[in-house]
């Protein structure tokens, strides 16, 4: 007999949600698996065909730390790598987005636009590739300058380190 019907229900409905995962092939980001034979990694620095200096170190340091964080493949020298991840930063653009009543400037939107390669590096084939990835920021403008340059600088960093995870998510899920 059903005498407390009540007392199942909490129990039926954490069985219904852990199935309703199971099936819908669910799994955490960036979790899928590459082939056995490629377990290291190495970045070729990026070229940087815009005016905004030291933008690919950032972009190397955000990969670096997204790879190593990950686990998924052992971050190591370009002479040790089995993938060569490597690509292209196509543009930086900036742009004013609001305007205070007297007509200055309150905040700009920052984008930056690259393209990515990760190669084999026994033969040299392209395993993966992505053209035109773009990422926006933004970053309230003030007074001083100095300070708009630094917030800009700081909103790029955020950039590349978005860029970092889509780059490592997308060849985990995308290859």
């Amino acid at each position: 007999m059903w005498a407390r019907p009540k007392k199942y229900f909490p129990v039926l409905v954490m069985l219904l949600l852990v199935l309703a995962l199971c099936a819908c092939g669910y799994r955490l980001r960036g979790t899928g698996e590459l082939r056995p034979d490629l377990k290291r990694v190495a970045f070729v620095p990026f070229v940087n065909q815009t005016v905004e200096s030291h933008v690919e170190d950032d972009l190397y340091d955000a990969l670096a730390g997204e790879f190593a964080r990950s686990k998924n493949l052992q971050v190591v020298a370009v002479a040790d790598a089995d993938l060569l991840l490597s690509g292209t930063i196509t543009a930086i653009a900036s742009s004013a987005i609001s305007y205070s009543p007297d007509d200055k400037t309150y905040e700009y939107r920052v984008a930056m636009t690259i393209d990515v390669v990760a190669t084999e590096a026994r033969t040299q084939e392209v395993f993966w590739r992505r053209s035109g990835m773009q990422e926006v920021d933004e970053y309230k403008a003030v007074a001083e300058p100095l300070l708009i340059d630094r917030r800009r600088q700081a909103a790029l960093k955020r950039i590349c380190q978005v860029l970092a995870e889509n780059i490592h998510d997308g060849l985990f899920t995308d290859f």
